[in-house]
């Protein structure tokens, strides 16, 4: 099974009955195990089994449902928006005013039903959309919003017409067709200079891909070249004010690059010889020369483009029953409707009347608030983390990290800098020379954080080569040197090889230190004291996360005595140590048994299967591939204040998708009943047709701006901040 997941742009929807029709659709094809409808974005993802369904199959689909569908590319730069225009609500009301004044006889006495008519035709004209929409939905058996406006419309002008020709009661609505088109014209409008900036966020980062790229040639000369066609190994020149093109390593140079973009961080950052450079960042007052690492297409800007764009099309569970209720609506609606006219002309008699609660009900009802209630939210939630450099990768994930009670933190790379170093050796029957050099041939096949430190520290001249070097991860590692059985790492590792260790004394190395263990031919060789820092920030992201009312653990594969050193300067009171992956899954496990909603928070391949065990769980820093594929969120920043971030981000959205559901509902649950004329028998008042309408506008523009208070939220005066980075220790 080839499992998928594509995105489409789709044009044509207009509210969630709309997106509702889509889903419904592409979710009953072969192979389709998922489908995701965001009707504000125009975005569509699709989870399939490419064996069975491709994508072609699916735009056909779509467009037998009467909409268009057309594949994204994960790094296709962002269209600019279309600015709604507001020029057909501005001549339907230039029509308008002259039909209330004939309607309200203000020019004259007589009989004005003919000219009222004539004014309303063009209205209906620039209108014309509502028509068109409405009765193709219609004819696909699923009638939307449009739909409704249509029919209130055609009824009023339709009856309009029939007592002009034959009834000659004088009971014409002209005026009330035309001012439903108006209004509702209008209330579109709004609403839609309203979303128009919702998904900016994630727009802007798709800008940050460079069209082109200069390409430095081996005899000097310069080319430019499209960006698409970077080549790792490539030599590229970014000029002062430039985006860089690809990820890469600095040559030759030294400037301040803005990575903010990136990582959310304000404060440029120096980049010098050996520097790592990431796509889409902006260079600052100094030329650089970067050796291409990878295609724009694989950089780690197009990985946070391509999730921030499947965050977009989100939907978190609870959505899930506005969707239900928005498949049926608008049939009930016009059952109502054609109830709520039966029954009044069955009491009263008076078929105006009753023609005029049936209009009501079918402009006052609003699917479109149901609609709006989640996938602005989410837009604008999943736009303003990507901005801080939190990239939510699922609805789910989205949901699910504000209901964490605990978190589980990994040590090396997350609490601490992720860069340790060599800070002193013990040699035992040894050289520290050939200490080193045993410890480096046998990790220079890895790339542990660790490893790479003592690769670091070892003497280059004559170094010593390992073969057969077999990796325990969270343990150690063992070959042969010179035909000789060697290994380094932890104690354990060392007592599973019966390697006795007692001659160690430890007390000369530091508290925070970890002690590399390197033993040949089964005997102690000497220790390595190789030290990770803790970060400036891992104090205050501890504070932050128990502010939130989270449990806070420690877990890591390093000795007890390191952890408890870093956890006491972290302020966290429980640490497992020296545990192995599949430890750490069993931690998790023995949480959720405890009914603990689990949060963990690595990067590093030894953290994956914790990772995909946890409730929800956070990959920091761009990390390892089995790390990232793992996670539901990535923390781009090497901050870790930015989990706790990502909670009151996840928090803020549930409660403001909760809220709008509930005006929504709660609107057309009053708002119904009172234009079929609930209130008529006790206080003879009941909206007319022009007051539904805008109430109707006014319910769904009220749901965007709720929405759209999301952007710029912020916890206890404080902008929303976030950083990190990765790994695991022995």
């Amino acid at each position: 099974m080839e499992r998928v997941r594509l995105i489409f742009t789709l044009e044509g929807l207009h509210c969630a009955s709309c997106a509702a029709r889509v889903e419904s659709a592409v979710s009953g094809l072969d192979g389709v195990e998922s489908v995701e409808v965001n009707p504000v974005a125009g975005l569509m993802r699709v989870t399939l089994d490419a064996g069975k369904t491709g994508a072609g199959t699916i735009v056909s689909t779509v467009s037998a449902a009467g909409f268009k569908a057309t594949l994204r590319k994960p790094d296709a730069p962002a269209t600019p928006q279309q600015q709604p225009s507001c020029l057909n609500w501005a001549l339907s009301l230039l029509f308008l005013a002259p039909l209330l004044a004939l309607h309200h006889h203000a020019f004259t006495e007589a009989d004005t039903a003919v000219w009222e008519l004539v004014l309303l035709l063009p209205v209906i004209v620039l209108n014309r959309g509502f028509f068109v929409r409405g009765a193709r939905a219609a004819l696909h058996r699923a009638p939307n919003m449009d739909t409704l406006v249509a029919i209130a419309v055609a009824t009023a002008t339709i009856y309009s017409l029939v007592d002009l020709l034959y009834l000659h009661t004088g009971e014409t609505y002209a005026d009330t067709a035309a001012m439903i088109l108006t209004i509702v014209a209008f209330g579109k409008w709004l609403e839609s200079q309203a979303t128009a900036g919702a998904g900016d966020s994630a727009a802007a980062l798709r800008r940050r891909m460079p069209a082109t790229a200069t390409v430095l040639r081996r005899d000097g000369s310069q080319e430019d070249i499209p960006a698409a066609q970077i080549m790792p190994g490539d030599t590229l020149l970014v000029r002062p004010g430039q985006l860089v093109p690809a990820d890469g390593t600095v040559l030759e140079g030294v400037s301040q690059i803005d990575e903010s973009a990136f990582t959310g961080e304000s404060i440029p950052m120096l980049k010098e010889r050996g520097s790592r450079v990431y796509a889409g960042t902006i260079n600052g007052s100094g030329p650089l020369q970067i050796s291409a690492d990878a295609a724009p297409q694989k950089s780690a800007l197009s990985s946070i483009i391509r999730m921030v764009g499947e965050a977009e099309v989100a939907k978190p569970s609870m959505a899930r029953t506005a969707d239900r209720v928005a498949g049926w609506f608008v049939p009930v609606v016009i059952l109502l409707a054609c109830v709520t006219a039966a029954a009044w002309i069955h009491c009263s008699g008076d078929t105006a009347f009753a023609l005029r609660r049936a209009i009501s009900v079918l402009v006052i009802s609003c699917p479109c608030a149901l609609g709006l209630a989640t996938p602005i939210a989410v837009m604008v939630a999943a736009g303003s983390a990507a901005r801080e450099g939190i990239i939510f990768r699922s609805g789910a994930a989205m949901e699910e990290v504000g209901r964490a009670t605990a978190a589980v933190l990994d040590k090396t790379g997350t609490l601490t800098l992720g860069r340790p170093g060599v800070c002193g050796t013990l040699p035992l029957g040894v050289e520290e020379r050939e200490l080193l050099q045993l410890a480096a041939a046998l990790e220079c096949t890895g790339n542990h954080p660790y490893a790479l430190a003592v690769c670091a520290a070892a003497p280059k001249e004559n170094p010593l080569h390992a073969d057969n070097t077999t990796h325990t991860p969270g343990r150690g590692v063992q070959g042969t040197i010179g035909g000789q059985p060697c290994a380094a790492g932890s104690a354990l590792f060392m007592q599973e090889l019966g390697v006795d260790i007692s001659a160690a004394n430890l007390r000369n190395i530091p508290a925070i230190a970890s002690p590399l263990y390197v033993a040949r031919n089964g005997s102690l060789c000497g220790v390595i004291a190789v030290a990770d820092a803790l970060r400036n920030s891992s104090t205050d992201a501890v504070k932050a996360l128990r502010f939130h009312g989270l449990r806070v653990f420690m877990v890591t594969g390093d000795n007890a005595r390191t952890a408890h050193e870093i956890a006491k300067q972290s302020g966290i009171d429980r640490v497992h140590a020296e545990v192995q992956p599949q430890g750490k899954v069993e931690l998790v496990r023995e949480l959720q048994r405890q009914g603990e909603n689990v949060l963990m928070i690595g990067d590093g391949i030894n953290d994956a299967p914790a990772l995909a065990a946890a409730n929800t769980s956070m990959a920091v820093g761009m990390g390892t591939d089995a790390a990232l594929n793992s996670a539901g969120i990535i923390l781009s920043h090497d901050d870790l204040t930015s989990a706790a971030d990502a909670i009151h981000m996840s928090r803020l959205l549930v409660e403001n998708i909760r809220r709008n559901l509930f005006w929504a509902f709660s609107y057309n649950v009053l708002a119904i009943p009172l234009a079929a004329g609930a209130l008529y028998p006790l206080f003879h008042w009941t909206p007319t047709p022009a007051v539904a309408a805008a109430c109707m506008c006014a319910s769904s523009l009220c749901v965007v701006l709720s929405a759209l208070s999301l952007r710029g939220k912020r916890e206890n005066g404080e902008t929303w901040t976030s950083q990190g980075s990765a790994d695991e220790g022995y």
